[in-house]
């Protein structure tokens, strides 16, 4: 075989096509032909590559889009040769224009169009497209605002005509009426934002959301707002008057005879229905006669002394604000006092004992003012998470100096003996297995003549506050006979 296998063959001999003997020949050829032995490897290297091809998917081709524009190419160069005139010459071209010319002379004298004179339509007048009707955008509704009571001091508070089981549950929203009575209640409704209505007032809460608030207030309200968002109104409504803010601290007192509004700080509007209107600043108040115009000449600075009421008067707030979880994880405090004291819980100043005040689960501190002034610890409290039917944690502040000491002396030996210490033991039971042991708690305790436990404050313990709480209750139950009053603590080793 002298000549070069083609490279078909090879093809053919891989794919068993070719008889054995010409098989053997070609393999021959290819160990003394170069040529042929490169086009036979290259041949096999492509042959192998098909079984894989054959298992891959068929590529997808627009067949429709192609015959399409074939079609479509096709199409335009007949339409081209089919609009090119044909070629006449000079002698037709003269009998055509004649022929024309009595055509038109018969349709001006008949006035028909003249036979075989094609019909132009006329263009069809340009209009700019309308443009499509968008709807207007539906107007979100605004959101509903719930305020919820953080502190509430003694007396009496009507919610819509009735007096609450529980201030602390309720929530405040539009269309609630509050009636207080020596009472003071202090609603907090948004981050930083807070009122507190002041005794022997009224309040109708007449719009709560997103969008306004509306409060109409007889009596006096003190307000914290934080600073509002574009859009958003705050309105105190008192009679005439009418207050608007952006973001301040301030207070409105409405009287039948007159309206006085004092700002402590931020920037309020006051408004009457002749829509005259006064602007107090800072440090600043304007009182306003009933029936009287309000202007910018009634305006007013501030006494410190009434600074510093306004400051006092600042409307409590919790740091984080969110209404349907406080609703669940927070519970009231009740702190009582023998007396006016000042009361401190967890160093933060809250007012004046007998009050109640919102606070989170856990071990709380409280202290009281004795008659200098000074704060002075009055005992902690476990505040445990609102459950359905629990009672308040309640703790009472000793009166200053105790009663005499002529009483201490039994009423303590009758502690001691009536402790149940097999109580106790059960409530260290569990710290003592871990190693715990030498523990305390010191106590403030309070007798009547009768024998019965004015109040039990655990001051001080090393105890964890499940052990502790355990060991408050071991030792409230201690019964005492009739004899002297005394108030006196105790320290109690475990």
């Amino acid at each position: 075989m002298s000549r070069h296998i083609k490279p078909h063959r090879w093809a053919d001999a891989l794919a068993g096509h070719v008889g054995d003997s010409e098989r053997a020949a070609m393999r021959r050829h290819a160990e003394s032909c170069t040529a042929c032995a490169k086009a036979r490897d290259r041949v096999g290297r492509a042959s192998d590559t098909f079984p894989v091809i054959k298992e891959q998917e068929s590529p997808e081709l627009p067949w429709d889009s192609v015959r399409t524009r074939v079609n479509w190419a096709v199409s335009k160069e007949r339409r081209e040769q089919r609009a090119q005139p044909p070629r006449r010459n000079v002698r037709e071209l003269v009998w055509a224009a004649l022929a024309i010319t009595a055509a038109g002379g018969l349709a001006a004298i008949t006035g028909m169009a003249p036979i075989g004179t094609p019909v132009v339509e006329p263009d069809p007048i340009a209009s700019t497209p309308r443009p499509s009707v968008m709807p207007a955008p539906v107007k979100a509704a605004p959101t509903a605002i719930a305020g919820l009571v953080n502190r509430a001091s003694a007396g009496d508070v009507m919610i819509d005509g009735a007096r609450p089981a529980s201030l602390f549950d309720r929530r405040i929203v539009a269309g609630t009426v509050i009636a207080t009575g020596d009472g003071r209640l202090d609603v907090q409704f948004g981050d930083a934002s807070a009122f507190a209505l002041g005794p022997h007032s009224t309040l109708d809460v007449r719009r709560f959301d997103s969008e306004a608030i509306e409060l109409a207030v007889d009596g006096t309200i003190d307000v914290e707002v934080a600073p509002r968002a574009p859009g958003q109104r705050f309105t105190v409504l008192a009679g005439e008057h009418a207050i608007e803010v952006r973001g301040t601290q301030f207070r409105v007192s409405h009287e039948a005879s007159s309206t006085t509004v004092a700002c402590r700080h931020g920037l309020v509007a006051v408004r009457d229905r002749a829509k005259g209107t006064a602007l107090v600043g800072n440090a600043r108040s304007v009182r306003v006669a009933t029936g009287a115009s309000v202007d910018d000449t009634r305006v007013v600075p501030l006494s410190v002394d009434e600074l510093a009421s306004l400051a006092a008067a600042t409307p409590m707030t919790l740091p984080v604000w969110n209404a349907e979880t406080l609703l669940v994880t927070s519970a009231p405090l009740e702190v009582t006092a023998a007396g006016a004291r000042e009361v401190r819980v967890d160093g933060i100043e809250i007012g004046v004992a007998p009050l109640r005040v919102r606070v989170m689960p856990g071990r709380h501190t409280v202290e009281a003012t004795d008659s200098a002034g000074r704060y002075r610890r009055a005992g902690w409290i476990d505040v445990a998470a609102p459950t359905a039917g629990a009672k308040p944690a309640r703790l009472v502040v000793a009166a200053e100096g105790g009663s005499a000491g002529t009483g201490i002396a039994e009423r303590r030996r009758q502690l001691r003996a009536g402790i149940d210490h097999a109580g106790l033991a059960r409530c260290t039971r569990s710290i003592a297995k871990a190693g715990l042991t030498d523990t305390y708690v010191q106590i403030e305790i309070s007798v009547d003549a009768t024998g019965a436990v004015g109040f039990l404050n655990v001051l001080d313990t090393d105890l964890p506050s499940a052990t502790a709480s355990c060991v408050r209750e071991v030792l409230a139950d201690v019964r005492f006979k009739a004899g002297a009053e005394a108030t006196w603590r105790e320290k109690i080793d475990l």
